[in-house]
């Protein structure tokens, strides 16, 4: 029974063979004339083109038709330049009645391009806006051909992962990637392409030719790759220098490579990062622009100038520290894995001033000590590569007092034993010490207001920590310690949950989640990002903040909100925390 959808000259259809890559380019005036695909602006501005204001941008508009000449509802319809590289300055997509259209084109020579899952693709010829003119265009589909087939390597073992495109129209011949099967299809590749590029981390990029084909057809091919060679480059400081780096490749990727760069600056990466973006890292400077490896091209990488901090250390009334200790409690950014910060630096200044140079960008958070004082923390401090961040203020506070009795099991009183504070901070150690005399008594200034852990050691006994402690600046609080004596056992206890916490890349997270301890009892696991500890935040929290927080007296409860690192699962978990020892 024949169509009722009306049908295309067939004149037309073989103009269609002659544009490129099977378009077909019409001026409406000349479609009545059936004559050779052509663009023709009108020979005056048209009402599409002028608007109240007298704008007199060029204008593309038309229609996009299937190969039975009915409107295309849906069609894809792009504005790209005409060459490599080649660049999309507009998309949109044809209504029922298939028009589209651009408007504020410029001047630039440009191509429209076209495509439908169910009808084809369309390349306009090269068209070229004129001021105040309007270009107006009618495209005719085409159908194109699928291709499907296998990536193996030189063993014919499958090849996953590998990334399939054709060259020449980017904007329509969608890429494909091969499964674990090495199997692959690009639904969509047009008549004039002939060509098939794979791409797989490791190996050389392979071409493949497609034959000359009329109509649409589906071609079967076999993609045949060939292990590249490693990856060799160079790092340079922002001098231009040699320089030992981090070298990161393929990060977050199953590929992730890492290597170190030699004092030469020379670096060897496997050849499975080839297509990876591959940058340079160092604890002074910011990184390097990301670069992808070629096949038999060395790689080179220089880093960018870091930044600097400035600021001054004062007390709690305000006057200058003149001599003390400032380091990096914690830092956040892109290069927080393996990075180690600028080491704690001892400063002498009348003004109370430092300033702390070559640091990576990011978000820090300082300390700073004195003896005599508990350690003073920063607020955050965004830093950024090639300038100085100003007006950082830290204040350490007076400290405050804990005073009481040692004991033996016996109750009787210990004398000689040391006191001090246990991880006040991840870079700088409080200098408090104190000693018990010969009725076990002791004091021990300088507290930091908490909370905090007063160790308490004494050879032949189990080293004691009493967590979850606070007082006030100038303050005093009271606690007798009774020690046990070792006799071959654990070397020393403390209230907490039973787990190890170490900074990531993502922030805080859990190392180690003990057998049988709360922690794991609970449900925690290891590698479970820390979010918060009893509501608050970890953001910009160091490793020694969340230890004293998790920490506590044993019977008391703490509250974790973790995320699961494989399903991005958000818990909250409630505690009871035991007596840990080891």
């Amino acid at each position: 029974m024949p169509s009722s959808r009306p049908r295309f000259p067939a004149t037309l259809l073989a103009a269609t063979l002659l544009a490129p890559i099977g378009a077909v380019l019409i001026a409406r005036a000349l479609i009545a004339d059936l004559a050779t695909p052509a663009v023709h602006p009108a020979s005056a501005p048209t009402a599409a083109s002028m608007t109240p204001d007298g704008d007199r941008t060029p204008e593309i508009h038309g229609r996009i038709l299937d190969a039975e000449g009915n409107p295309v509802d849906g069609a894809a319809v792009r504005l790209v330049s005409p060459r490599v590289p080649y660049t999309i300055y507009g998309e949109t997509e044809s209504d029922p009645a298939g028009k589209f259209a651009f408007a504020h084109v410029g001047t630039e020579p440009v191509r429209v391009v076209a495509d439908h899952d169910a009808d084809g693709a369309v390349t306009s010829a090269e068209i070229h806006p004129a001021q105040g003119r309007s270009t107006e265009l009618t495209l005719v589909l085409s159908a194109a051909s699928a291709v499907r087939g296998t990536v193996v390597d030189t063993e014919d073992h499958p090849v996953a992962r590998a990334t399939l495109f054709v060259q020449g129209v980017p904007w329509i011949a969608r890429g494909a990637t091969s499964d674990t099967d090495g199997a692959f299809r690009l639904a969509m590749v047009p008549d004039g392409v002939t060509s098939l590029v794979a791409v797989a981390h490791g190996y050389k990029t392979a071409r493949v030719s497609l034959p000359r084909r009329e109509g649409p057809v589906e071609l079967v091919v076999r993609v045949r790759l060939v292990a590249a060679a490693a990856v060799g480059g160079d790092v340079r400081d922002p001098d231009g220098n040699p320089i030992r780096a981090r070298i990161v490749a393929c990060e977050g990727q199953p590929s992730e490579k890492t290597a170190v760069s030699a004092e030469d600056g020379t670096f060897e990466l496997p050849a499975s990062t080839i297509g990876c973006e591959v940058v340079a890292q160092h604890d002074e400077y910011e990184a390097s622009d990301a670069v992808v490896p070629v096949e038999g091209r060395r790689v080179g990488l220089r880093l960018k100038p870091g930044g600097a901090i400035e600021g001054v250390v004062v007390d709690e009334s305000g006057a200058a520290v003149e001599s003390f200790t400032v380091g990096v409690e914690s830092f956040s950014g892109a290069q927080s894995r393996g990075i180690r910060g600028t080491p704690p630096r001892e400063v002498k200044d009348p003004r109370g001033s430092f300033r702390l140079e070559k640091l990576a960008p990011g978000r820090y958070v300082l300390t700073a000590g004195t003896p005599g004082r508990p350690p003073g923390r920063s607020d955050a401090i965004d830093v950024a590569g090639g300038s100085a961040t100003t007006g950082v203020r830290i204040v350490l506070p007076a400290g405050g007092s804990v005073i009481g009795h040692v004991f033996d099991q016996r109750h009787a009183p210990l004398e000689g034993v040391d006191l001090r504070f246990d991880a006040t901070s991840s870079v700088i150690d409080s200098s408090a010490r104190a000693r018990s005399d010969g009725a076990g008594e002791y004091r021990l200034d300088g507290a930091p207001t908490g909370p905090f852990t007063l160790r308490a050691e004494k050879a032949g006994f189990r080293v004691r920590m009493l967590s979850g402690l606070r007082v006030d600046s100038r303050g005093t609080i009271t606690k007798d310690i009774t020690l046990d004596a070792i006799d071959g056992g654990s070397g020393f206890e403390f209230g907490g949950i039973g787990a190890n916490v170490m900074r990531t890349p993502e922030g805080l997270a859990f190392a180690a989640v003990f057998e049988g301890d709360p922690a794991e009892r609970a449900g925690l696991r290891a590698g479970d990002r820390i979010l918060g500890i009893d509501a608050e935040s970890t953001e910009g929290m160091s490793v020694a903040d969340a230890l004293q927080r998790l920490r506590g007296e044993a019977g008391t409860s703490v509250g974790v909100t973790v995320q699961r690192p494989k399903t991005g699962e958000t818990v909250n978990i409630l505690i009871e925390r035991g007596t840990i020892v080891r």
